[in-house]
């Protein structure tokens, strides 16, 4: 009996709202696999913002290439200057191995195709802590937490790695915020009763790294107070989740007199600020920015996303100007330096043992799992996810 025939969605790069789902009727038979190949089929994946970022980068950061275009895709869509895959967050099944330590039906965690066309990997497995592999799992017997690896994982390991080595109050792991050898003090981390203002406060790595501030930091290395900064479409959620001290619209952020903003923080001259724009919109960081830096003599911004919708600050060139206190966030280049520091397997028994309780605890207050079925539907979330008309309560999962 012939084999369905896979698809994969096809973005194009000057716009990757306009997606196109590619039935590939000429797939079979796929390509042979050599030594210590695999072939991987994705079985659950999710849609985020972080998505976009991968689409919008991906020309700086090489995500256009991580997978390969198929033999079989046909054109016009084949050309790879103007159409391109970026990945999402799941669950993928092994389907053929020439790898005896990856045996048929192995499921993987990590960073997968969009689509159900098999694809090959050559792998390399840790004999120290074998993490990436789970054995024969049923990916839905314990469907909600898969759900949450999927939706959430990724954006909880930034905000740990945030938390534990960028504002690291053990200075033993202190780590710039982009992970690289370059000048990042203890005072320049030091939370302890600083005010934490989060752009873009309803956003997955965002809520994770309030969590983290409010639960997984000595009492005396807490902020005194964190502030969220978001869309009117947020706010209800934002103030559910009980993490934020206040909630405050992108609109009352951008508009604040100095008096305001000091009044309503609670900050002065001597008030440790944090900024962080996990994906403010529009210049709302720059409009903050220019008011604290008059307010207080002690601001920190950083940048760990942007506006989703790829709008105009132009806070990120400061992070070129030395002694601006504008700095940026790699979270691939700080987790190679915490692995370094603490060792592969310490640092993933720390980070799962983390993780674990967080979902233990029930994730965060209001937030939900949307699961979806097949291709179609995910091509129909990714639409609405680019016409900003999916719920902030809502993570979107689908099986594949």
């Amino acid at each position: 009996m012939a084999l369905p025939a896979p698809q994969i969605q096809m973005l194009e790069k000057a716009d990757y709202t306009k997606q196109h789902l590619i039935t590939l009727h000429d797939a079979y038979p796929l390509p042979q696999l050599t030594a210590g190949d695999i072939r991987i089929r994705s079985r659950i994946i999710s849609i985020t913002t972080n998505n976009f970022t991968y689409a919008r980068l991906g020309h700086l950061l090489g995500w256009w290439d991580v997978w390969a275009v198929p033999p079989s895709l046909p054109a016009p869509y084949n050309d790879t200057s103007k159409y391109g895959r970026v990945s999402a967050w799941g669950y993928c099944e092994v389907i053929e191995s020439q790898n005896d330590k990856v045996p048929i039906g192995t499921k993987l965690y990590g960073y997968l195709p969009i689509g159900d066309y098999p694809e090959i990997l050559q792998v390399a497995v840790d004999d120290d802590t074998g993490h990436v592999l789970e054995i024969n799992t049923d990916l839905m017997a314990d469907k909600s937490s898969r759900g949450l690896d999927s939706a959430l994982l990724p954006f909880f390991e930034t905000s740990y790695l945030l938390n534990r080595y960028a504002f690291a109050w053990d200075s033993t792991k202190l780590t710039h915020p982009l992970g690289l050898p370059l000048p990042w003090s203890s005072d320049d981390a030091d939370l302890a009763n600083a005010v934490v203002v989060m752009l873009g406060a309803s956003g997955k790595t965002a809520l994770s790294f309030a969590y983290q501030l409010r639960q997984s930091r000595p009492v005396d290395q807490q902020p005194r107070k964190l502030v969220a900064v978001g869309s009117v479409a947020s706010r209800s959620f934002t103030e559910g989740t009980g993490l934020f001290d206040d909630v405050m619209l992108y609109a009352e952020a951008s508009s604040a007199t100095d008096a305001t903003i000091a009044a309503r923080l609670g900050i002065d001259a001597n008030t440790k600020v944090l900024l962080i724009n996990f994906a403010g919109r529009g210049t709302v960081d720059e409009d903050l920015h220019a008011v604290l830096t008059r307010v207080s003599k002690s601001v920190v911004v950083l940048i760990v996303g942007g506006d989703p919708q790829g709008g105009g600050s132009k806070l990120g060139a400061l992070t070129k100007v030395p002694g601006s206190g504008v700095v940026m966030c790699n979270a691939s280049g700080l987790r190679d330096s915490a692995l370094e520091t603490d060792g592969m397997a310490a640092y993933f028994e720390r980070f799962q043992q983390e993780w674990s309780r967080f979902k233990e605890r029930g994730a965060v207050q209001g937030f939900k799992l949307r699961w979806g079925k097949g291709m179609e539907e995910y091509t129909q979330g990714w639409d609405s996810l680019c016409a900003g008309s999916i719920d902030p309560t809502l993570g979107l999962v689908y099986e594949v």
